[in-house]
């Protein structure tokens, strides 16, 4: 139902407070009130729920209401939905800010959808998440990728030196816009300010996936954000790195480059039109605390985290914390890789022997795995992280290289830095047309006819429409026996792949 109470707060805020939380405070308000629901949800304010799960749920059904007089509705915001969307692009420094109940995935997605139309050519980083790859297949776009950099020391990508990506416009002058990630799923930042300005002078949007990077900008600790550095679009995990529940993200735009009324539209295609309020309510008060405490808060955590760091840098003897390299900008303090000095031990392996000492790993990979701490640190927490490095770092001492299979380890995700290509059939065509499955080892020189993604990250390896080679052949096995995981293959021993016919 549709709001058609007077609006309490005013839409076109001239000044903000920051110690309002508008959705929240109105949820609380429905709660209180004990009307009785002849509505949706069916729980009906927890009056209706499983008696063995109710009291780990009774404290959030009352505020999980639908589209009900006095709450607003997240398609049509003109109230305290409005509000806390305008309080969370003051805060994030946008000029419009949506609330996405779907990840930064359906921010993505709305993107793609948007930008593109069939046909239409994106300049896209090739190491960006999946739903970037699957918001083009659904726009029809034709994207041309340029192939990441790789950091030295921890193999992982990040963005193409801005060099490659200006030849790149000049080659291809009738594109859309250009869609990088940055950061990286490991915190490392360039320094987009050329590019953007790069793009607004061929008069196309730069977007940024930037779900790892809520936080950015918000103190002078961590590196700037990406609209503070010319970003159109941007897209933030606000569950990831902040503090709002899983799947609340938010997508800000700034500029006249990018059509909010499109946008709009396409968000509410995509989006449910029952939106759980108590996800939005989560994105409200998550921009309340970092405002009004996190900001502080981050700054005491980066000061103590970095201290830790660079001591037990000194300490250890098998195991190392990546402190940067001249290749990056910019990288998230609040993010700990650690990787094995000698090779010993692969990012699988660590990410198991972590496991038992407690220590649950962001991410891993051949070499590395990831810690991810919060914008609020306490020292308790810290410790137990670094009593499980230096335990990790004993046992690690008397491995040597028969331990494990040390053979041929590199697993090669990316082309050379630079590089342009296109799929060889569009992602649309390739995801409608007939296929059939082949031996992984007779696959070489065929065309794939699905998406072969290691997680985390969830970069596509190979994607619908793509000339299979050798080198990903190679790729696909030897990350297999790491015991890398591989999300929704046709084949989960991926002795088979689809091929097009």
């Amino acid at each position: 139902m549709i709001s058609t109470k007077t609006t309490l707060y005013n839409t076109n805020l001239l000044t903000f407070d920051h110690t309002e939380a508008p959705l929240y405070d109105a949820l609380c308000e429905y709660e209180k009130s004990k009307r009785i629901s002849m509505h949706v949800p069916g729980h009906k304010d927890g009056r209706v729920f499983d008696e063995g799960a109710l009291s780990h749920f009774s404290g959030i059904l009352g505020l999980d209401t639908t589209e009900s007089v006095g709450i607003d509705d997240l398609h049509h915001p003109t109230d305290f939905i409005a509000d806390a969307q305008n309080l969370a692009a003051e805060a994030f420094g946008a000029d419009y800010t949506f609330f996405l109940v779907g990840g930064s995935t359906v921010g993505n997605l709305s993107i793609a959808l948007s930008l593109c139309g069939p046909g239409d050519k994106i300049l896209v980083q090739r190491n960006m998440h999946k739903s970037v790859f699957h918001g083009l297949l659904l726009a029809g776009a034709h994207p041309i990728f340029i192939a990441p950099a790789i950091e030295s020391t921890t193999k992982v990508a990040m963005v193409s030196d801005i060099a490659f990506i200006e030849k790149a416009l000049m080659e291809h002058s009738d594109v859309k816009a250009v869609w990088i990630t940055n950061p990286n799923y490991y915190g490392m930042s360039k320094d987009i300010s050329r590019l953007a300005d790069t793009c607004h002078r061929h008069d196309i949007p730069l977007i940024v996936d930037e779900a790892h990077g809520a936080h950015f900008g918000q103190v002078e600790e961590v590196p700037p954000s990406a609209l503070s550095k010319g970003a159109d679009i941007v897209v933030q995990s606000t569950h990831k790195m902040l503090t709002a529940m899983t799947m609340a993200s938010m997508l800000h735009v700034k500029g006249n480059l990018v059509s909010r009324e499109r946008i709009a539209q396409v968000l509410g295609m995509l989006q449910s039109t029952s939106p759980s309020y108590p996800l939005l309510a989560s994105l409200d008060v998550a921009r309340r605390y970092l405002v009004t405490k996190g900001r502080s808060e981050l700054k005491e955590t980066v000061k103590k985290l970095e201290e830790r760091r660079v001591a037990l840098n000194q300490e250890l003897k098998a195991l190392s914390i990546w402190g940067g390299s001249e290749e990056i900008d910019r990288w998230d303090p609040l993010k700990w890789i650690i990787s094995c000095k000698n090779e010993v031990a692969t990012g699988y392996q660590l990410l198991d022997m972590f496991y038992e000492e407690g220590c649950t790993a962001e991410i891993t990979d051949p070499r590395n795995i990831v810690f991810l701490f919060s914008i609020h640190e306490k020292e308790e927490n810290i410790d137990k992280v670094v009593a499980a490095i230096k335990a990790i770092d004993q046992k690690l001492e008397t491995w040597t290289e028969e331990v494990v299979c040390n053979e041929d380890r590199e697993a090669v995700l990316f082309i050379e830095e630079g590089s342009l290509y296109k799929q060889n059939v569009s992602l649309r065509d390739a995801f409608h047309m007939p296929r059939k499955k082949v031996a992984i080892d007779k696959a070489v020189g065929k065309i794939c006819g699905e998406m072969v993604i290691p997680y985390p990250p969830g970069i596509p390896l190979l994607t619908p429409g793509e000339e299979i080679t050798a080198t990903h052949i190679h790729s696909i096995k030897t990350l297999i026996e790491m015991g890398a995981y591989f999300q929704s293959p046709s084949d989960h021993s991926l002795e088979e792949l689809y091929v097009l016919e």
